[in-house]
């Protein structure tokens, strides 16, 4: 099944599933640092919310950024 929507999967063609818009957690430090900085080493992390599509047919997850984040 082939299809031209922008919800279609990339693999099998098939209408994509919303799951609604997901935040995705960016930045920061790990590792060492946050063993030796505790709290401190999270103050550059950011908050990134996704929009998350489930293929119902062959089980494909995609993110993409929700419309309305503008």
């Amino acid at each position: 099944m082939s299809t031209s929507s922008a919800d279609a999967c990339l693999r099998c063609g098939q209408i994509m599933t919303n799951a609604g818009v997901e935040q995705i957690r960016v930045g920061g430090t790990s590792g060492g640092w946050k063993l030796l900085f505790g709290e401190w080493a999270e103050v550059g992390e950011d908050m990134l919310p996704l929009e998350l599509l489930v293929c119902p047919n062959c089980r494909r997850v995609e993110f993409r950024r929700p419309e309305s984040d503008g």
